[in-house]
């Protein structure tokens, strides 16, 4: 049965039909604020290629990318793996965020004050497995602030309605925040120096690649995605 998937997809690519089924598995943050206005224009200009998305934390793209069960996994947070292929894709800047309310909503913090400015609210962060989580860890860490309050919660919606009934701060992908800043529901605390990351493309090495998937690969590290996603 794969030998007859990979010969249906093989004789498409002869006749340059861009055509043929993707399944494209995405961490929560790339899945539900990245990837959709990225597929809408892939097909307007490919409309023949269909799609499958899963979308789970980082830690299950990276293993289904490992496993072969998906043909491109996206995620937030460089995976080292000597089994995947990985390409940066998509810049990203992780911005700390309080309820429009909150004294130091708006407020500008040096990052050698941010421990002592915000180490007695409770600090909301995503779950163990989370690339959102990893990163926060990481940059936390480089700010040396250890919260003395976490508050778990399992996905990035659920941080933002914490946020902006007030249950505390948090730390997110600004790609997550635009509309709620937007409309003024959450503030943003600004640190001097930004603190980015970025968001990587990956593939098993000896994944069979459609033509189908060639195009989509090529689509999202060639294009001009800010562009597209502002």
């Amino acid at each position: 049965m794969d030998l007859h998937r990979i010969a249906k997809r093989a004789v498409s690519d002869l006749v340059e039909l861009v055509t043929g089924h993707l399944n494209i598995g995405a961490s929560f943050t790339v899945g539900e604020y990245i990837l959709p206005r990225i597929l809408a224009a892939f097909t307007a200009k490919f409309p023949d290629v269909k799609f499958s998305v899963t979308i789970g934390n980082t830690e299950y793209v990276h293993e289904s990318s490992r496993e072969d069960s998906i043909d491109i996994g996206l995620v937030e947070g460089e995976v080292d793996d000597p089994q995947l292929e990985v390409n940066k894709f998509l810049h990203d800047e992780l911005v700390f965020i309080v309820s429009k309310n909150h004294p130091l909503a708006g407020a500008t913090i040096k990052p050698e004050d941010i421990g002592s400015r915000i180490k007695d609210i409770p600090f909301i962060i995503r779950e163990e497995g989370s690339g959102t989580r990893f990163a926060v860890e990481k940059a936390l860490e480089s700010l040396d602030f250890h919260p003395s309050h976490v508050i778990t919660l399992g996905s990035t919606q659920a941080i933002k309605e914490s946020v902006e009934a007030g249950l505390g701060l948090s730390m997110l992908s600004r790609w997550t925040l635009r509309k709620e800043i937007k409309l003024g529901l959450i503030k943003p605390i600004r640190c001097c120096n930004p603190i980015t990351r970025g968001f990587y493309l990956i593939q098993h090495n000896e994944k069979f690649q459609s033509r189908a998937c060639a195009e989509f690969k090529k689509f999202i590290l060639e294009s001009d995605l800010t562009s597209i996603l502002s």
